[in-house]
């Protein structure tokens, strides 16, 4: 089973930073670009759905996105940024890692899922793919936008 993992498209900040906050011109774009890449991929038709934080700038990604896909969209709040003012690293790692596990159990070994959230979030989806203990703090780790990557979960 594969989860491509996506960064949300580049956003306006809000000031402060929230969950309402929309895409940039560029944002769009990127999507639009990302959406256009995984129409082509080989893999296409074995991609069975799209999950999404439902901040605003995720939602919109993932629509954009599937454009020409088609696919279920599903929110999940466990794919909610990492608070950092609200949450331990820890607790929100392990929020993530439930998520990527119920997901992983819905599929079968050859199907790929789409996951629309945000950039730290990254942490722990290589932490299940690699199988390595959750960090105590967050880590140092940025993606850029709307860039997608493939993590394999057998």
């Amino acid at each position: 089973m594969k989860i491509i993992y996506i960064h949300h498209g580049h956003r306006k900040r809000g000031n402060p930073a929230g969950p309402d906050d929309d895409l940039t011109t560029l944002g769009y774009k990127d999507c639009q670009l990302v959406a256009k890449l995984l129409d082509i991929m080989p893999h296409k038709q074995q991609i069975r759905a799209i999950y999404t934080s439902p901040y605003f700038r995720c939602k919109k990604t993932a629509e954009i996105i599937n454009q020409n896909l088609n696919l279920k969209i599903i929110e999940d709040e466990r794919l909610n940024e990492y608070n950092f003012s609200t949450e331990t690293w820890l607790f929100a790692q392990t929020r993530i890692t439930e998520c990527i596990e119920d997901i992983i159990k819905q599929y079968k070994e050859d199907d790929y899922v789409i996951c629309v959230t945000s950039g730290m979030n990254v942490g722990p989806f290589i932490t299940k793919a690699y199988g390595l203990k959750p960090s105590p703090t967050a880590p140092k780790l940025g993606v850029p936008s709307c860039s997608p990557i493939v993590f394999e979960y057998n």
